[in-house]
């Protein structure tokens, strides 16, 4: 799960921050109360990060999570500089600091602090706040979000009104040419915001991220299992030439009165064979399951690829790897 790998990474930041603590403290003689004081302050700040990184917590108040997670992770590598700074500086025969460059850049962990800072800081230049063509809204259960621009697909992309507050990974449908556009489902409260108050412009990453469905691209037939809004992450690789014959399987509640006119009409572009459209409103509650294993069965996939709730994700991996086919879910609700 990715709160766990979140965790375990934090974890074993701090099990070295423990050691080198524990070796200060050993050697105490050899050290001063501002690089124990240091210290102690990375491993606090790392203990918090892990602790906010907690199934319970990241679900329940997950703005607190990656708040929490940023700034916290941010001071303890300014922390991080001046603990090792000290620590080279440091005369224990003098008990005072003797600032030298040249004999910090002779030290192996000044050098990794700086390629974890370059790592960490690279993103954020491509951060930028552009403006959104249009937001529709078809109904207060989702909206749709336009930019101008092309994108791949299979690719993520973030967007946030605020940079420093927190960001929101979307799936892109886009033709590849002329622009892109994130369609939200309404279930938080930013998505919520963008239903009720639409933006003019929206900060985003021009750092984009290949998500699951960029698996897609390694086979050759595919079937591409949705629910819901989760339709966005497909659609890319019908609108564009594609190395790999997809067949889209997508299951949902009131598509135009959801979703609107112009996705309704994307979707009913394509053969039949190639998109199995289930609106739950006039057909009723199917077995997703049963539903994509028929699909690939027929379509003779390589592999099936689904994006839904944690539940309905596994439900269809399961099913499908039962039925002897290869399928792949995302770990996190998409």
């Amino acid at each position: 799960m990715q709160e766990r790998g979140t965790a375990a990474s934090r974890v074993l930041a701090s099990s070295q921050v423990v050691y080198a603590l524990i070796l200060t403290l050993k050697h105490r003689d050899n050290t001063s109360d501002g690089i124990i004081a240091v210290a102690s302050a990375i491993l606090f700040l790392l203990f918090l990060s892990s602790m906010a990184a907690f199934p319970l917590i990241r679900h329940l108040h997950h703005n607190v999570f990656e708040q929490t997670h940023r700034f916290s992770g941010w001071a303890a590598l300014a922390l991080l500089w001046i603990f090792i700074i000290l620590t080279f500086s440091y005369d224990p025969n003098s008990k005072s600091y003797n600032f030298s460059i040249s004999r910090l850049k002779k030290q192996v962990e000044i050098w990794l602090t700086l390629a974890i800072t370059i790592l960490i800081v690279l993103p954020w230049l491509g951060v930028r706040r552009v403006a959104v063509t249009a937001v529709a809204a078809p109904s207060g259960h989702a909206s749709l979000i336009k930019f101008n621009g092309g994108v791949e697909a299979g690719i993520l992309g973030r967007i946030s009104r605020s940079p420093l507050s927190d960001w929101h990974a979307f799936g892109i449908i886009s033709d590849g040419e002329r622009g892109h556009m994130m369609l939200a489902g309404a279930v938080g409260d930013f998505t919520k915001d963008l239903v009720s108050d639409p933006p003019t412009h929206l900060w985003v990453r021009k750092v984009q991220f290949a998500g699951l469905p960029y698996l897609v691209n390694m086979y050759r037939r595919v079937v591409l299992v949705a629910t819901g809004s989760g339709i966005c992450v497909f659609l890319s690789f019908l609108l564009q030439t594609c190395a790999a014959d997809v067949c889209l399987v997508w299951v949902a509640k009131g598509i135009e009165m959801n979703f609107g006119k112009e996705i309704k009409e994307m979707v009913s572009g394509f053969p039949k064979e190639k998109v199995i459209v289930h609106d739950t409103a006039l057909l009723g509650r199917p077995n997703v399951a049963e539903m994509s294993v028929d699909a690939a069965s027929r379509w003779r996939a390589e592999v099936v690829i689904v994006t839904s709730n944690p539940q309905g994700s596994r439900d269809v991996v399961n099913a499908c790897k039962g039925a002897g086919i290869p399928a792949f879910g995302p770990i996190w609700d998409s």
